[in-house]
Formats: structure tokens, C-alpha cells, sequence
């Protein structure tokens, strides 16, 4: 992954940036930072490119449900600040849909609407979609999970789990011989399955899609 001549951008996001480290990044371009052996050069590009690998991973690996027919939400919790445009990405690919983002205690929102991208930063999760709930009207019966994934229970127990029929079927479909969990960890290390809110399922017996 080379270092782009706009990683002053990438560099900001960093968990640790500050303004000291943004204005040495400003006297390097791009090859220079790929090419240099200076101990402060070389900490900069790992930290441009941290920032750079969680915002791929997380636009690969986040997952959006639905909740009534306006708002797609994901669980994340990423170690940067690439909160705003993550979701900003998500809300591109689904114009006229509220995408919001987050974890238990900050969250995401944005709406690409007519054109126009609206943002914004909030509590958690839990908090941004109740509020979104309540101004859209949305039925509790609309939701099939809350923002924690748990089922509800009431009229709707009995209802499908469309997460656990898909997951059944991707198990179904699991073939070892095809498994290299060495690759997969490289790409996707367990700190960023965390932080994408995958659930990955250890596999103690072969499931056929029969037995689905």
C-alpha cells in the first residue's frame, strides 16, 4: 500500500496525530515517505498506513441491517478517526438512506441527499437510533434486532432471523480444504473483526446444506 502525496489527510485520522507530527508530514510527499529511512519518516508512514488499512478493512467487512425502510445501520468501532468517512462512504452507495455508525458510546450519521452530504457526530448507537425511531415513526416491529443484535421478544420471538438463516447458509457452504486462516488474519486481524462487529463462528463439526 504506497503512501499518497495527500497523507497529511490519513495522518489527522491517526489515533495518535498531533499538530507536531502533521507539520513534519508536510515537508514529505509521497515517495519520499515511501523511500525514507529517517526514524520519524518511517514512523509516519506506518501510522499512514494503519489509518489507511482499517479504513479498507472496515469498508470490506462492516455490515448494515436495516431498520424500517429509511436507516442502515452497522456496528463499528474503529481504533482511528475514520468514523465521519466510513459512513460517509456507506451513505454514497445508499442515497436517500440514513446510514449511521457506531458503538456504545459515539456514533455516526450521514444522508447524501440530493447532492448534498449531511453529517453528524452523536452519543452511541443505542441513543442515535432511538432518536431516529422516534422522528421517523418507525415501529419497534420494523426493527428485527436492536442495536446490540439481540432479538426481541414479545409478538416478534417467533419471528426469522434473516442474519442466522444467511449465516446458516455460509456455513452450509464452508469447505476446509479451501480455509487459510494464516491469509485471512494477515488481512483481517481479530482487533478489526472486533471493530466490524463480525461474528465468526468456530466450527467444531461440518454442517451440510441438507442439514440446513
Amino acid at each position: 500500500m504506497r503512501v499518497p502525496d495527500d497523507h497529511c489527510r490519513y495522518l489527522a485520522m491517526h489515533a495518535k496525530s498531533s499538530e507536531r507530527l502533521l507539520a513534519r508530514a508536510k515537508g514529505f510527499k509521497g515517495m519520499d515517505l515511501e523511500l525514507t529511512a529517517d526514524p520519524e519518516g518511517v514512523r509516519l508512514k506506518k501510522m499512514v498506513r494503519a489509518v489507511r488499512g482499517e479504513i479498507y478493512r472496515m469498508k470490506g467487512f462492516i455490515r448494515l441491517k436495516p431498520l424500517g425502510g429509511q436507516v442502515l445501520w452497522g456496528y463499528m468501532k474503529p481504533r482511528h478517526r475514520i468514523g465521519e468517512l466510513i459512513c460517509e462512504h456507506f451513505a454514497r452507495r445508499n442515497p436517500g438512506v440514513i446510514v449511521v455508525l457506531g458503538y456504545g458510546s459515539e456514533s455516526w450519521t450521514a444522508l447524501l441527499w440530493q447532492g448534498r452530504m449531511m453529517q453528524d457526530r452523536g452519543a452511541g448507537l443505542d441513543e442515535t437510533l432511538g432518536r431516529l425511531k422516534a422522528a421517523l415513526r418507525i415501529p419497534e416491529k420494523e426493527n428485527g434486532e436492536d442495536a446490540d443484535g439481540a432479538n426481541q421478544e414479545g409478538s416478534d420471538a417467533g419471528a426469522l432471523d434473516m442474519d442466522d438463516i444467511w449465516q446458516a447458509y455460509y456455513d452450509s457452504q464452508y469447505c476446509p480444504k479451501r480455509k487459510n486462516l494464516q491469509a485471512f488474519q494477515q488481512r483481517m486481524p481479530a482487533r478489526d473483526q472486533q471493530s466490524a462487529g463480525l461474528r465468526l463462528v468456530q466450527r467444531r463439526k461440518e454442517m451440510t446444506l441438507e442439514d440446513f
